[in-house]
């Protein structure tokens, strides 16, 4: 089950996520892609097909800040025990 990232939501190591709009001018292409790398304020994907090619994959940095102005991404729950874990909301 896909779930949309709202603002201010984040994700963790190991997270498939996709472009959730196909008119939009993102970093993220057509393509599902797991996340390597996550911090405070951005967090790094592979395209999930890359990975397994055996070479070094080209990464993608996403800033938190664009997701619901810039593009859309959802993420991928069904792997998550318990989905609810996987997210938290900022209060800063």
């Amino acid at each position: 089950m896909w779930k949309s990232l709202q603002p201010g939501e984040r994700v963790s190591l190991g997270d498939i996520v996709r472009n959730s709009a196909s008119h939009s001018q993102s970093a993220l292409g057509e393509s599902d892609y797991e996340v390597v790398k996550a911090d405070l304020y951005h967090f790094e994907v592979v395209p999930k097909t890359a990975r397994a090619s055996g070479r070094e994959p080209e990464r993608k940095i996403i800033k938190y800040i664009e997701i619901g102005y810039h593009f859309l991404v959802e993420v991928w729950l069904d792997h998550i025990a318990n989905p609810g874990a996987s997210f938290h909301t900022s209060s800063e």
